[in-house]
Parts: structure tokens; C-alpha cells; sequence
């Protein structure tokens, strides 16, 4: 299993630093909104390449359906909320009402990650189950960093 753990990380992790290792813009700083929308980016495209890497190892019979299905399930989850945040994104105004709305769905990214068993994947050593579960919430790290990039817009 550590092995399929690792390919998942570096699959996760690539995807991670390509989309937000840097926010380049020619002509000028990078403003705080489109930092907002680069992050609500680099969320939906971190959670996607989880589910796909999810369902790779499935497919492939490295892990059973059952025991990947609450990561399934919980990147279905994470997909819903940001669904929510972007469609607060699109009203294309930060509020202190917005970044209320977006608090509350950030936690709640952060809730369904942290609710998942401890038994995913099938991993029994402790420390390769806390660096699992650091991969996953890279995806509420991204949550956390469009959430302050918001706060500074309505600043």
C-alpha cells in the first residue's frame, strides 16, 4: 500500500505546485482577487486529481472499490462545496456576507476531509496514514489560502 500511497502524493502534490507554485502576471502585481480566483482554481484542479487518482487505483485493483469509496466519496463532497464558493466567486463583489459564505464552506472542505476513516486505503502504519491525510488536506491549505486572499479583497 505505500507504494500506492507515494504515486497518489506525487500526483497530488505536481498538480499542486504547477497551478499555484507561481501567479505570474505581466504588466504588474498580482491582485489580491486574482489570487481569490487563481486558489478557487488550484482547489477545484487539487480535488479533481484526487478523485481521478482515487479511481486510478481502483480501476487498476490496487485498492478495492470499498475501501476507496470514502475518498470518493469525500472529493464528491469537497466538489459540491466548491461548486458553492465559485458560484459566490461569480457574483464578482467580496462582501463581508461573502466571505461568511465562504468561511463556512471552507470548514466544512476541512470537516469532510478530516471525517474520513483512518483505515483508507488499507494503510496501517501511522505514519504513512498522517502523510495520506497531509495530501488530503492540501485541498483545505487551498481552501484556507482562497479564503484569505478573499479577506483581503474586502479589506
Amino acid at each position: 500500500m505505500e507504494k500506492h500511497r507515494k504515486g497518489f502524493t506525487v500526483i497530488l502534490l505536481c498538480v499542486v505546485f504547477a497551478t499555484v507554485g507561481c501567479i505570474h502576471k505581466t504588466g504588474g502585481s498580482v491582485t489580491p482577487w486574482e489570487q481569490v480566483t487563481t486558489y478557487n482554481a488550484a482547489l477545484a484542479q487539487a480535488n479533481n486529481t484526487a478523485e481521478q487518482g482515487a479511481e486510478a487505483v481502483v480501476v487498476s485493483g490496487l485498492v478495492s472499490p470499498s475501501d476507496m469509496r470514502p475518498v470518493i466519496q469525500t472529493t464528491g463532497q469537497v466538489a459540491t462545496l466548491h461548486l458553492q464558493i465559485t458560484a459566490i466567486l461569480q457574483q464578482g463583489t467580496a462582501t463581508a456576507a461573502n466571505v461568511a459564505s465562504v468561511q463556512t464552506l471552507v470548514d466544512q472542505i476541512k470537516a469532510s476531509i478530516a471525517a474520513l476513516p483512518p483505515t483508507t486505503l488499507g494503510i496501517k502504519n501511522p505514519k504513512s496514514q498522517q502523510s495520506f491525510y497531509a495530501d488530503l488536506n492540501s485541498i483545505g491549505t487551498l481552501a484556507d489560502s482562497l479564503l484569505a486572499s478573499l479577506k483581503l479583497v474586502v479589506k
